[in-house]
């Protein structure tokens, strides 16, 4: 409205910014050169470099510099791929690509470190950084989508940082992904993750119309057990938690998924395993075991 352009323009570069996922102004075929550089002078497309790709599987293949933005496409079987970019102020973040049976999840970070602090996660192991915009948030989907060459099937907001502690910025990202005018994904195929913020949940499943999957990382069926892995556990307790779910789940009827991340000798025991079994089916829920990657 502020150019004095008609609407189908900005129908135009909504397509290539979410569909096409193009990184610059230039690259809007279908935009005179004048209106490129106008929109160049007050916003920007791109605010991430993608810097490095690390791929581990049978189809794995080394990142090259000079072809940052050329992906070949990918296999169907199961690989996974960390992708590491670099914000404009400086900091890196970690995105990864799992491709199996063939979906093509990416999993998103929310924030630069994470203020939760779980014991086990890497995340919370340094100085906390800053939230993400809502737009760094959907562009680690774009690179990538960008990168492989194939669109996006899934995403999973399970990478660096706690959704719910950066809330407006992953409900803005939510809609960006879900609306036809974005990324036009089906809210099945979404699915955020928590630590467990009882009432940011209530607020996410009510602000959401409970379209986006739940996730809750759940990592032990026992009070003092989650509270040493996973601190927050402290002010929400374990309790409090499961009722709030149990409401989600009879008034909604949606899904839940527990995350629960087995350490040895920690909560991989046959108590811990009835525990969950009797928490899971109170809110027929499924448990998504993960095997634990050590860290220093």
């Amino acid at each position: 409205k502020s150019f004095n352009l008609p609407r189908f323009r900005a129908d135009q570069i909504l397509d290539w910014l979410y569909k096409k996922h193009v990184l610059d102004f230039s690259e809007m075929k279908n935009l005179s050169p004048d209106l490129q550089n106008k929109l160049g002078e007050r916003s920007e497309v791109s605010v991430l470099e993608l810097v490095d790709v690390v791929g581990a599987g049978s189809h794995a293949r080394p990142f090259e510099h000079s072809g940052a933005r050329r992906g070949a496409p990918l296999q169907n079987n199961r690989d996974s791929f960390k992708y590491l970019m670099k914000t404009q102020d400086g900091h890196m973040l970690e995105s990864v690509l799992i491709v199996q049976s063939g979906r093509r999840t990416v999993c998103v970070s929310t924030q630069l470190g994470c203020r939760i602090r779980c014991t086990f996660c890497a995340s919370g192991k340094g100085k906390f950084g800053r939230n993400l915009t809502a737009g760094e948030i959907v562009e680690q989907v774009s690179q990538i989508s960008r990168h492989i060459k194939e669109p996006v099937t899934n995403i999973v907001f399970m990478g660096m940082g706690e959704p719910l502690d950066n809330y407006e910025a992953t409900m803005r990202a939510l809609e960006i992904l879900t609306e036809k005018w974005g990324f036009g994904l089906g809210g099945r195929r979404i699915t955020v993750s928590t630590s467990g913020i009882t009432p940011m949940i209530e607020k996410f499943v009510h602000d959401s119309r409970g379209r986006v999957r739940l996730s809750v990382s759940l990592h032990s069926s026992d009070q003092d057990t989650r509270s040493h892995l996973v601190p927050i556990n402290k002010k929400y307790k374990l309790d409090e938690l499961i009722k709030t779910l149990e409401k989600i789940h009879k008034t909604l009827k949606r899904e839940i998924t527990f995350e629960y991340t087995l350490i040895h000798g920690i909560n991989d025991s046959t108590k811990e395993a009835q525990g969950v079994g009797r928490l899971a089916a109170r809110l027929g829920a499924k448990v998504n075991l993960i095997p634990y990657n050590p860290i220093r």
